[in-house]
């Protein structure tokens, strides 16, 4: 986990997110909820994918992660987003998006794993290799 800690992205909990905007544009790619369980992120770190996101807790307490990636590369890309909800080590959700193609965005929904019920919550997308 040691390209988790210097690369994710750390969000307040209460007033994290940001605007859905209007819906992403349909792509080859897609996206599954719950994931897959990972501990360590594979791939190229790209810092600038995720564009949009919130993570919140809904009134059950239970925390939800949403947004929407974009590949800015010049081709077609296998993206993974990676959310866990608590310190900076340990397993986290991985969603794969499969084959989002050069300038598209497509969205991505994620049940992350809560390790510490009060957050933050932390997100990464990687190029998978």
């Amino acid at each position: 986990m040691r390209a988790w800690v210097s690369v994710v992205l750390v969000l307040a909990v209460a007033g994290c997110g940001a605007s859905d905007g209007s819906a992403a544009p349909k792509t080859d790619a897609t996206s599954t909820a719950p994931g897959q369980v990972g501990t360590e992120a594979q791939g190229t770190v790209d810092p600038l994918a995720i564009t949009t996101f919130t993570c919140r807790q809904n009134a059950k307490g239970r925390w939800k992660v949403q947004g929407t990636l974009k590949n800015t590369g010049k081709q077609v890309r296998d993206y993974r987003v990676t959310a866990f909800i608590g310190q900076q080590t340990g397993p986290a959700r991985v969603v794969e998006l499969d084959r989002v193609k050069a300038g598209a965005t497509v969205p991505f929904a994620i049940d992350p794993i809560v390790a510490a019920p009060d957050g933050p919550c932390r997100l990464q997308a990687t190029i998978a290799l």
